[in-house]
């Protein structure tokens, strides 16, 4: 199995849980635990923010299947049912049915980072989107499912399978969400 993160999710996920951790500290060092609702709850919503919307949202790239693992939802795909990988506005996955599977770990590059050209490249030489090339979180987790999606195909040149696209709620992550709401609200109106 393979697996993909964007780096700057994982930069972003633990400033968050750091930056909550050091706010639920010090809140609490400073006025104690019997008066520590308004930053002791924000820092466990940063904290659950951080670790639900930046650090468990992955690509995994298996033997017969890409799961993508989003903040809430898992969904896998069987390389049987892939009909196409997408990067305009982050890896998208679509189905032999048509419908599209988005992946909140590879999203395509900021307008700035688009304008951006590699050392000794032009633009006849970048050809696509800036989505799709190496180096930025799209291409990169495209290259990743598409590499695992030949290797399938050159061990099933038949491509069949009774697998099925499976959707399933991710119930880490909605715990996680649900804790940020809570310490969010404690942090605000507790």
């Amino acid at each position: 199995m393979q697996t993909f993160r964007a780096r700057s999710s994982v930069v972003w996920g633990w400033i968050a849980v750091g930056a909550g951790a050091a706010l639920a500290l010090l809140h609490l060092v400073t006025v104690g635990f019997s008066r520590g609702t308004g930053g002791f709850g924000l820092g466990v919503a940063a904290i659950a923010v951080g670790t639900a919307a930046f650090l468990r949202p992955r690509v995994e790239a298996h033997d017969d299947a890409v799961v993508l693992r989003n903040t809430t939802h898992a969904v896998s795909i069987p390389f049987a049912r892939l009909g196409a990988i997408e990067t305009r506005w982050s890896l998208t996955l679509v189905d032999d049915a048509g419908r599209r599977w988005g992946a909140f770990a590879a999203p395509a590059p900021g307008a700035a980072a688009s304008m951006r050209r590699p050392a000794g490249e032009d633009d006849a030489s970048l050809g696509g989107r800036p989505s799709d090339r190496p180096g930025t979180a799209s291409g990169d987790a495209a290259a990743m499912v598409h590499d695992a999606w030949e290797d399938w195909r050159a061990g099933h040149p038949d491509g069949e399978s009774d697998a099925a696209v499976e959707r399933t709620p991710d119930l880490v992550g909605v715990a996680l969400a649900v804790l940020a709401i809570a310490g969010g609200a404690w942090g605000l109106f507790g």
